[in-house]
């Protein structure tokens, strides 16, 4: 999904990273998807890119790490997602002007 809207996310050890953040940290998205092993983000929109799950709490702080050594600013540019949730329930996020 691109655009404004909503995009789908993962409580299971996931992460939610501001699309400004890269033009304001000087981040080609090409590099955040290789610090990040993908080949793309689990969903995107304008303003935020989804990534997740990541296998366990010690993969996630690793992916977490990589991001901070990259230039993002851990909570202004991106955050983590660990929850419990039920497989029936989605998760989503919308990024705020």
């Amino acid at each position: 999904m691109t655009g404004k809207g909503w995009i789908n996310i993962t409580g299971e050890y996931g992460l939610v990273v501001r699309r400004a953040a890269l033009v304001e940290r000087a981040i080609a998205l090409d590099n955040l998807l290789k610090t990040l092993e993908v080949d793309q983000p689990l969903d995107q929109s304008d303003d935020l890119l989804s990534f997740g799950p990541h296998f366990g709490r010690e993969a996630l702080k690793a992916m977490s790490a990589r991001l901070t050594e990259l230039g993002f600013i851990y909570h202004d540019d991106f955050f983590e997602i660990v929850t419990d949730y039920p497989g029936w329930c989605r998760l989503k996020a919308q990024g705020q002007p």
